[in-house]
């Protein structure tokens, strides 16, 4: 069905498929450079110590989701956040279509459906010197799964909880693949409108936020502008100056309740 579903020209061609493991992106980091092609994916019906950003755990229940590695093998290692990014405008794009609520981007890498997490990105690069020998882009998306363990009952959801519908894995997993094969083609070529694109399903965009920078939350309220073309966040603040963070920098606070005090 995945293969027949398909259309891609390069991306998804090569699948290396295990039933179970540790870790999709782990499994790609042991494989030898030589022995990955541009555009490999390690794909997993169970991983068993998934993780997310900041070493976090990623619970996916066996059979029930979407937990794969794509490797990318650019000449470059710049604009990696601006990738990260667009790997989740592609799935967004893809999805969008099963749901009637709208699927935002919650940043820097997360895909969030009525105020729960529906996905997550975690990106990986591997240097030889200053040139990225691969970047490894792992996904993780909640697909059939119907219920959560502890703390994640609140705050995790799935396109079947959304949908009430029991969806066909491997369809999702070729559009998607499409979907990012476009966007990276996109992202190559420095076509300056993927970045409004972008920008515009990022939560808080457009908005006066709070930041939390470097773990301490800010007290002066920022505008949420976008992105740039290396995926950064533009703000724009109280004196009217553009500052620019990095993903690894700030967390964007949109309690809109709590800007408005600090105002």
């Amino acid at each position: 069905t995945f293969q027949n579903r398909l259309s891609t020209s390069w991306l998804g061609s090569e699948v290396l498929y295990e039933e179970q493991l540790p870790s999709t992106n782990s499994h790609l980091k042991k494989i030898p450079d030589e022995k990955i092609s541009h555009g490999t994916v390690a794909i997993t019906d169970n991983q068993t110590k998934g993780r997310g950003q900041y070493e976090k755990y990623w619970e996916a229940e066996p059979g029930a989701n979407l937990t794969f590695t794509m490797a990318f093998k650019p000449k470059s290692g710049e604009r990696m956040s601006l990738l990260t990014l667009g790997c989740a405008y592609a799935i967004k794009s893809s999805l969008q279509p099963y749901l009637d609520s709208p699927v935002r981007i919650k940043w820097p890498n997360d895909l969030i459906v009525n105020n729960k997490k529906l996905g997550g990105i975690l990106t990986e690069c591997m240097f030889l010197g200053y040139v990225p020998e691969r970047v490894l882009i792992g996904i993780g998306l909640n697909i059939n799964q119907t219920a959560f363990s502890g703390s994640l009952k609140n705050i995790a959801t799935s396109l079947c909880l959304e949908t009430e519908k029991t969806h066909y894995r491997e369809i999702i997993l070729a559009d998607l693949l499409s979907q990012i094969e476009h966007v990276y083609t996109r992202w190559l070529k420095h076509d300056s409108s993927l970045q409004k694109d972008i920008s515009r399903e990022i939560i808080g965009y457009g908005e006066w936020i709070s930041l939390s920078i470097n773990g301490a939350e800010s007290d002066e309220k920022h505008k949420f502008l976008g992105v740039d073309e290396k995926g950064c966040c533009l703000m724009l603040n109280d004196e009217l100056d553009v500052n620019t963070f990095s993903h690894e920098q700030i967390r964007i606070i949109t309690d809109r309740a709590a800007v408005q005090q600090r105002g």
